[in-house]
């Protein structure tokens, strides 16, 4: 049977939807105007963008963790349907800076409901050569902005050799279940719980590694003392506090933080999305943070060494 297009698909149901804002994924989202229910459609990727999503989805709901339920899928068709859970982004709520530490302590409540549901096979590991391919994302995406192919190769060796160094030893801590993009427009509240979105790329991974993202969250600019509340409040619910957990939180971050800068450069370079530009000040700032731990003085001398002042503050719109 022929696929059918976007157009005929939109066409027949231009009457019912209207498209929403999405991400930064291929996906489009459709709201219906008489239901709560969407549209998800994609062309790219359907293994990921639609099958795994709707396979996470649907297991997390099985574990009583809510995210949205898929209603109807047509993965030949390019689309899914899925729950609309509404427009109550954790994101809009901390914005208005109401409680926001009531908010906090409720995510944190339900990432430790989900760090203790069972794993099946559904999963795969977070593995090194996962994080070393995330991390090629900064040396291809970011650095030819500034350096010559010659010195890419060559900071990117220097900073390989101390960084995934660390990330072997972090690896052998890979036992729960890691949401991986764990940040405040991925949470959305809905009948007063906290609900996941974009679950797809789940893996089983360090149970730092969702606490560190939402912790050092670029879309919002939480001071130090709000983020060490986070944390605190964290590793007092999950008995996690030692200096090891405390390590491997900043490695963590450093290892998200150099793959979102060459995230958000592909978006501007590849796919003409400017809108992520607005947050690379605010990723250094969190990268000279985590920085500072006092194991990673090798690694910061590095990072002076190669990206000065001009770098990082760079006005990019």
């Amino acid at each position: 049977m022929k696929e059918m297009s976007q157009s005929n698909i939109l066409e027949q149901l231009k009457d019912k939807i209207y498209l929403i804002a999405g991400d930064a994924s291929p996906r489009k989202f459709y709201r219906y105007s008489n239901k709560k229910q969407l549209l998800v459609y994609c062309t790219k990727d359907k293994k990921n963008n639609l099958e795994n999503y709707c396979k996470i989805n649907n297991y997390l709901n099985l574990n009583k963790i809510k995210a949205p339920r898929t209603i109807k899928k047509n993965i030949k068709n390019n689309y899914i349907i899925i729950e609309d859970l509404g427009n109550n982004l954790i994101k809009n709520i901390i914005k208005k800076k109401i409680n926001k530490s009531y908010y906090f302590k409720k995510i944190i409540n339900e990432l430790s409901k989900l760090q203790k549901i069972k794993h099946n096979k559904i999963l795969p590991n977070y593995t090194k050569k996962l994080m070393i391919s995330e991390l090629n994302l900064f040396y291809k995406w970011y650095l030819p902005e500034f350096f010559s192919i010659t010195k890419i190769k060559k900071i990117k060796n220097e900073i390989n050799l101390i960084l995934i160094n660390h990330i072997e030893k972090i690896v052998k801590f890979n036992k729960v279940f890691v949401h991986r993009d764990f940040h405040i427009e991925n949470l959305i509240l809905y009948e007063n719980r906290i609900c996941f979105l974009d679950s797809q790329d789940a893996v089983i991974g360090h149970p730092g590694y969702d606490l560190m993202s939402l912790i050092d969250d670029v879309r919002i600019n939480l001071k130090k003392k709000e983020q060490q509340k986070i944390y605190d409040y964290y590793v007092s619910k999950n008995k996690k506090k030692t200096n090891e957990f405390n390590f491997h939180f900043h490695v963590l971050s450093i290892q998200r933080l150099l793959k979102i800068l060459g995230i958000f450069l592909r978006l501007y370079r590849r796919d003409k999305k400017k809108k992520y530009l607005q947050y690379l000040g605010r990723t250094w700032d969190l990268i000279e943070l985590r920085l500072n731990h006092k194991k990673l003085k090798d690694l910061n001398t590095l990072f002076n060494k190669y990206f000065t002042k001009d770098i990082r503050k760079k006005k990019w719109i």
